[in-house]
């Protein structure tokens, strides 16, 4: 429960944090006549409607299972995630048009000396709290949480190359060369644009494998693997059966022992000891198990 009310936390702190950004970083890109600082306030400002919802598919979550949802409510988070990186994409996808069009009628003329005062102060802003969320997502383990944190990285990587950018379009005005430093806003937004499509690409397949319910990552599997292994070395299994799958914080695990003549464990109270033996070796994983451990001596109901 206190790991639950920490997530929440955690994600109504990014929604203040970005609606903060949002409001700043449109007033400012509209005064100073920046397409790239307004694409940041639009992140921004999307990025509170996508922690919102992050807020509240966590708080159906967390309200567990029921009778329409025998299986708990974790899907919602994958699915969550889509809808983040959907999102996300599109407004990559417009900036990206936008700026190709800045790009073929001349570019954009900014101040960039306010530009450069924006971009310092928001580089150093968005790196605070990515390291905080990144800090905390690591004892939380919430994949609600990592994807909020993903939004702040890209928002950080997004003012540092916009600083790099309108420091060299100040040194541009300042040497005289107006012409050449107008390309600069729209080509750091194409240049953004086109760097930042991989997060969400990224973000989409990993919530499509955990709908479909494919394979966790590999490191996750493996871990699982080799518990599973070491109880059939040790137990005298003749074969073992293994299928998993994580949806949200939800680790799904489903083995079958095949019972050889070698295999000592027959009764009933001797196999619910192996299934408790799975729960304690994996129990540090910080997931929700869902384990479905089944016994049979003929292997064609195991495959």
């Amino acid at each position: 429960m206190n790991n639950s009310r920490t997530v929440g936390r955690l994600i109504l702190l990014s929604v203040w944090a970005a609606l903060f950004w949002a409001v700043l970083a449109i007033g400012w890109g509209l005064a100073v006549q920046s397409q790239m600082i307004v694409f940041d306030g639009l992140y921004s400002f999307i990025s509170v409607l996508l922690s919102l919802l992050s807020l509240l598919a966590h708080r159906i979550i967390r309200k567990g299972e029921s009778k329409h949802f025998p299986f708990g409510r974790d899907v919602l988070e994958p699915l969550t995630i889509i809808v983040k990186a959907v999102a996300i994409g599109a407004l990559c996808v417009y900036a990206l048009t936008v700026a190709v069009m800045d790009l073929l009628s001349g570019g954009r003329e900014v101040d960039a000396g306010w530009a450069v005062i924006y971009a310092a102060a928001a580089t150093v802003g968005c790196g605070l709290i990515t390291a905080y969320l990144h800090r905390k997502q690591r004892t939380v383990r919430s994949d609600l949480v990592r994807a909020e944190t993903t939004q702040w990285l890209m928002d950080t990587v997004l003012s540092a190359g916009v600083l790099v950018g309108f420091i060299v379009a100040f040194l541009l005005q300042r040497q005289g060369n107006d012409a050449v430093a107008a390309y600069v806003d729209p080509a750091m937004v194409a240049m953004v644009c086109l760097l930042f499509l991989a997060m969400p690409v990224r973000l989409l397949i990993q919530g499509f494998r955990e709908v479909l319910l494919m394979p966790p990552p590999a490191e996750l599997e493996t871990r699982v693997r080799e518990c599973v292994d070491s109880l059939e070395r040790r137990h005298g299994f003749a074969d073992t059966f293994l299928r998993s799958a994580k949806v949200g914080g939800q680790l799904g695990i489903e083995v079958d022992f095949v019972v050889g003549p070698d295999t000592p464990a027959r009764s009933v109270e001797a196999l619910d000891g192996i299934r408790q033996e799975i729960s304690d070796e994996l129990d540090d994983l910080g997931y929700d198990l869902w384990l479905s451990a089944s016994f049979t001596a003929e292997p064609r109901w195991a495959e």
